[in-house]
């Protein structure tokens, strides 16, 4: 959801993630990789509080709110309205902030990163290690593709980052790769580091410059 309250087992307020107060958990991956699923699923479930943040749904409102219009056309302002939704949501009063983004951006990443840690964040991610064609087969089944050379671009970018992934250890700061199979099986808990991930995941790391 782009502003949602991530359900609680604790009642309907909710409770922050034990052992990290204010906290951010980003869910990188390629477009079609199955951020959006992963994230949906896990609202489907009990939780700690807080906001979750997809561009899906901001390009959702778009299309319904300037029908007949080419996505090409709307992409710059569902990336517009997103981000500023997600610098505003840092700095507000969840806390836990759920975001799903490509992270393909160095420019992009550094600012979130800032920003989460200027707002004393925790920071978490979990990274959907899929296939490029997997991928592009995951934006046919949602009916919107990514033209061939920006994919291509994102594709070596997100290559190029998950090879630098644990690089620059940075305390406090976990990274955790998870396949589209363990994605499927990944809960809160494990999202969050308080639990052993699935089978099909990455040995948590540090790092996310």
């Amino acid at each position: 959801m782009v502003s949602s309250t991530v359900p609680s087992a604790a009642g309907r307020r909710g409770t922050p993630p034990e052992r990290s107060g204010r906290a951010l958990l980003v869910v990188g991956g390629l477009p079609g990789s199955g951020k959006t699923t992963l994230l949906r699923r896990l609202l489907a479930h009990d939780g700690p509080a807080g906001t979750a943040l997809d561009s899906e749904d901001v390009a959702g409102r778009l299309r319904r709110a300037a029908p007949g219009v080419p996505y090409r056309l709307l992409r710059p302002w569902v990336h517009a309205w997103h981000r500023w939704r997600v610098l505003r949501a840092l700095g507000g009063d969840a806390p836990l902030v759920v975001l799903t983004d490509p992270w393909t951006s160095r420019s992009w990443r550094g600012l979130v990163v800032r920003a989460a840690r200027w707002s004393g964040r925790s920071l978490r991610l979990v990274l959907l290690d899929v296939p490029p064609q997997l991928a592009r087969e995951g934006q046919r089944a949602r009916g919107r593709a990514v033209p061939e050379g920006r994919m291509r671009r994102h594709a070596t970018r997100w290559r190029r980052y998950l090879a630098r992934v644990g690089a620059t250890p940075s305390a406090g700061d976990a990274v955790l790769v998870v396949d589209r199979r363990a994605a499927g099986e990944l809960t809160w808990a494990a999202a969050l580091g308080e639990e052993r991930p699935p089978a099909g995941s990455g040995a948590p790391r540090c790092g996310v410059d």
